[in-house]
C-alpha cells in the first residue's frame, strides 16, 4: 500500500478515534508511574478519565481533515478543553502538573504515530507522515493553551473571591473590636477620673471591664484559628486519605470533658467511611458543631446526646452532626453562619454560656474551602441537624447505625 499525504492523516486520525479509550489507559499509565504518591491523591474521580478520550476524539478528527479549519476555531473543542481545565482546578491540580499531562499525551500520540506508520504493508509517504506528525503536535497545544488558560482564569477568580472574603471579613472584626476596646476605654477613663465615686459604680464599672475584655480574649482566640481557614489561600493542597472513625473519636476526645461537664452523650455511627479531604478543616468543623451542640443541650431533658453519622448519595457523603438540645429559633437559622451572630446569646446566663459568634463563621469558612456545603435544620424545644456534604472521592464504606 502507498498513501498519499491526505490518506495517511485520515488513517492516523481514525486510528486515533477508534483507539482513544486504549490511548487514554496508556497515558494513564505513564502518567501514574511518575507519581510518587498513590495516584487516588490526584484522580480524585473519575471525570477526569471521561474527559481524555473526548479530548482524543476530537485531535483525530482534526488529523484525519487536512484541509479543514484549524483545530483552535472548533467551538467543540475549545468547550472540551476548558471543561478540562475547570476539572483540574476543582480538583485542585497544579499549573506544571496539568503540562506535564499534556507533554505525556503529546509522547503516547507520537508513539502511536510510529506504530500506525510501522504496522502498514509499504511505507507511507514522508511529507504525509510528517504533516500528520505536525497537525497532533498542533491539537495538543492549542487543547493545552485553552486549559491551561481556563485553569489560570479559575485560579485567579478563586483569588480574588478570597481576597474579598478576607477584606469583608477583616472590616467586621474591626468594627467588633473597636466597639469592645471603646467600651474598655470609656470605663477605664470612668475609674480614673473620678466619674464613678461610689462602690456600687465602680462595681458595675469593673464588670463591664471584665466583660468586654474577655470578649476581646475570645475574639483574639478565634482569629488564632483562621490560618487553617480558608479565608488565607493554603501553600499547597492538604488533602488526605483518613478514616473519618479515627478523626471523630478524636473530636470526641477533645470535647469529653465539656461533654461530661453538662451530661451529654457522645455517639457515631458504625463503619465510617473513608474520605480524601483537607483533615485539619473537617476537624475544625465537627470540633465547632460538636461544642455548639454540647453547649446549647437541653437541661429539661434526661437524655441528651450529640451524634454524628454518614449517609452516602450520588457520589457524596452527607456528615450529620445531630443533637436533641433546645433548637434554634426559625428566624435565626438563616443567620447562623454570620460572623459575630448568636441566636442564643440572651440564654448566656441561664446555659453558662459565653461566645464570640465566630464558631459557625469558621466553620462556613472551611466548607467552603473544602469545595462542600452545609445546611442546618432546627426546632426549637426538639433540637438541631448540621449537614455537611463532601465529595466522596476516596473510598467509601458503607454507614452503620448509631450506636
Amino acid at each position: 500500500m502507498s498513501l498519499a499525504e491526505t490518506s495517511c492523516c485520515e488513517y492516523v486520525g481514525h486510528a486515533i478515534q477508534e483507539q482513544r479509550t486504549n490511548l487514554s489507559s496508556r497515558w494513564l499509565e505513564r502518567l501514574v508511574a511518575l507519581l510518587p504518591v498513590d495516584a487516588n491523591a490526584v484522580f480524585t474521580s473519575t471525570d477526569l478519565l471521561d474527559h481524555v478520550p473526548l479530548l482524543l476524539e476530537e485531535i483525530g478528527k482534526y488529523v484525519a481533515a487536512p484541509e479543514a479549519p484549524d483545530i483552535a476555531a472548533n467551538t467543540v473543542v475549545t468547550q472540551h478543553a476548558r471543561q478540562m481545565g475547570q476539572l483540574r482546578h476543582r480538583q485542585r491540580a497544579s499549573v506544571h502538573q496539568v503540562l506535564r499531562e499534556y507533554d505525556l499525551l503529546s509522547e503516547v500520540l507520537d508513539e502511536f504515530l510510529d506504530e500506525c506508520t510501522t504496522t502498514l504493508a509499504s511505507s507511507p509517504d514522508a511529507a504525509g507522515c510528517l504533516k500528520a506528525s505536525r497537525r497532533i503536535g498542533r491539537g495538543v497545544r492549542v487543547l493545552m493553551q485553552i486549559t491551561v488558560a481556563t485553569f489560570i482564569n479559575e485560579y485567579t477568580d478563586m483569588i480574588t473571591d478570597q481576597a474579598a472574603r478576607l477584606d469583608q471579613f477583616n472590616r467586621a472584626v474591626s468594627h467588633e473590636l473597636r466597639n469592645v476596646l471603646g467600651t474598655v476605654q470609656f470605663s477605664a477613663a470612668l475609674l480614673t477620673n473620678g466619674s464613678a465615686p461610689t462602690p456600687p459604680d465602680s462595681q458595675r464599672v469593673l464588670t463591664t471591664l471584665r466583660r468586654n475584655t474577655g470578649r476581646a480574649l475570645q475574639i483574639l482566640r478565634s482569629l488564632e484559628k483562621l490560618p487553617r481557614t480558608g479565608l488565607l489561600p493554603a501553600d499547597s493542597p492538604s488533602e488526605q486519605l483518613i478514616d473519618l472513625d479515627e478523626l471523630v473519636d478524636e473530636v470526641f476526645r477533645q470535647l469529653r470533658d465539656m461533654a461530661e461537664a453538662r451530661d451529654v452523650t457522645l455517639r457515631a455511627a458504625k463503619d465510617l467511611p473513608r474520605l480524601y479531604i483537607d483533615t485539619g478543616k473537617l476537624e475544625l468543623v465537627l470540633v465547632n458543631l460538636v461544642a455548639n451542640a454540647i453547649k446549647y443541650s437541653d437541661r429539661k431533658k434526661g437524655d441528651r446526646f450529640v451524634e454524628i453519622a454518614v449517609a452516602t448519595r450520588d457520589d457524596v457523603h452527607d456528615i450529620r452532626v445531630r443533637d436533641n438540645g433546645i433548637g434554634i429559633p426559625t428566624e435565626a437559622v438563616g443567620k447562623v453562619f454570620e460572623r459575630f451572630h448568636r441566636a442564643h446569646q440572651h440564654l448566656d446566663g441561664a446555659l453558662g454560656t459565653d461566645g464570640t459568634g465566630l464558631g459557625l463563621a469558621i466553620v462556613d469558612e472551611c466548607v467552603k474551602s473544602m469545595r462542600a456545603d452545609i445546611r442546618v435544620e432546627s426546632e426549637e424545644g426538639v433540637g438541631t441537624e448540621f449537614v455537611l456534604t463532601v465529595p466522596a472521592k476516596g473510598s467509601a464504606e458503607p454507614t452503620g447505625d448509631v450506636d
